[in-house]
């Protein structure tokens, strides 16, 4: 079965690099399925969920803002974030996004309110993912 190779890289690691059969990922443009053997495409990510499904298995991540690439059937993603649904604390994200709300409430220059709602949009994705995913 023919696969796709997948590589995540954050500011901290690369965090996959392996073999895969698709990847659903959120752009600007709405949501993208990648298969093997895709045209080679650059989108901007937007901050959302992050499907793999490999192996007959579907793992799912959050992720931030950041790019993607797709070239000679390899698909690297960059991004500024990247959780498994598993290891997302949703009380401390909980608490992040209250922090967000509450500065974006406050007047803030140009600079520091770009940064507080790039926050609380992370904060958003990483709480719907965790949520979609928890177990009953």
């Amino acid at each position: 079965m023919t696969q796709l190779h997948l590589k995540i890289v954050t500011p901290e690691k690369l965090l996959v690099d392996e073999e895969v059969s698709q990847v659903n990922v959120s752009t600007e443009q709405g949501e993208l399925g990648i298969l093997p053997h895709h045209a080679n495409l650059m989108a901007r990510l937007t901050p959302g969920e992050l499907i793999i499904k490999r192996n007959g298995k579907v793992e799912s991540l959050a992720v931030g803002d950041g790019f993607l690439q797709v070239t000679n059937n390899t698909l690297t993603i960059m991004t500024d974030l990247a959780t498994y649904a598993v290891d997302i604390d949703e009380r401390a994200v909980e608490e992040a996004k209250k922090r967000a709300e509450t500065a974006l409430s406050q007047t803030l220059s140009d600079e520091e309110y770009a940064e507080t709602l790039a926050n609380l949009e992370k904060s958003l994705a990483q709480l719907r993912v965790k949520r979609r995913h928890k177990v009953r």
